[in-house]
């Protein structure tokens, strides 16, 4: 079952998934562990993914450009 979303739920993922983005980005950058290191870049491509299906979805939705 697809879930159509409003704009303002768009939004406010995409501005999660930014915040989180940053998360990631300062924790790659900042950890010596290289364990960790491997899994948060695994997650920042995860996050990349997820940022092209949310922008895709919203713009099918409601002509909607996320950026």
């Amino acid at each position: 079952m697809a879930v159509k979303l409003i704009i303002s739920e768009y939004n406010i993922l995409w501005k999660a998934l930014k915040h989180y983005q940053q998360h990631l980005e300062h924790v790659s950058e900042t950890t010596e562990d290289e364990d960790q290191q491997l899994f948060v870049d695994e997650d920042l491509e995860k996050v990349e993914y997820m940022f092209k299906n949310i922008q895709n979805a919203a713009k099918a939705d409601w002509d909607l450009e996320l950026k």
